[in-house]
């Protein structure tokens, strides 16, 4: 599967939303647990810009099939040069490599906007994603064990980081 990557708009959050909802349901990326809608995940977009904390999509033959953000870690001065990486891939586009694509994308336009950092915090029953984020040198950097009640089951938060 072949990509593009570009800026995301107004016009995608519709589609965002939808892939971020996917995730929801599988309970394998995030501690929602209910599905959002787009109002709902407008402070979310508004985290994001351009010349600093970008927000991309992932397009396949014209379709949306995925999103990576650079968001920021914290409102802190201290962390402006810090940011958590955000990557969702829907389900039809999960397995033919396009999170390690998508991580490099975030890498390189992170180090020319001169965030020094990226940190990731991964389930720690997300194999997949863990693996991802080894194979691309991310250090882990922390254990929470059993942070997160999913419902059904209490889940451990692993964080990894990688300076730039």
């Amino acid at each position: 599967m072949s990509v593009t990557f570009r800026l995301a708009t107004t016009a995608d959050q519709p589609r965002i939303v939808a892939i971020y909802n996917q995730a929801i349901a599988t309970k394998e990326s995030t501690a929602d647990l209910t599905p959002m809608t787009v109002a709902e995940r407008q402070p979310w977009f508004h985290e994001f810009s351009a010349d600093h904390f970008p927000l991309w999509v992932l397009v396949e033959a014209d379709h949306v099939v995925g999103f990576v953000g650079l968001e920021p870690y914290s409102d802190r001065v201290a962390y402006a040069q810090t940011a958590e990486i955000a990557l969702y891939l829907a389900s039809e586009a999960q397995g033919h490599h396009l999170g390690g694509q998508a991580v490099e994308w975030a890498e390189n336009a992170g180090k020319r906007l001169g965030l020094t950092t990226v940190i990731s915090r991964i389930f720690g029953h997300n194999q997949a994603s863990r693996h991802l984020f080894e194979k691309h040198g991310y250090e882990h950097w922390g254990h929470l064990p059993g942070i997160a009640d999913m419902q059904g089951f209490t889940v451990d938060l692993e964080v990894y980081g990688k300076h730039l």
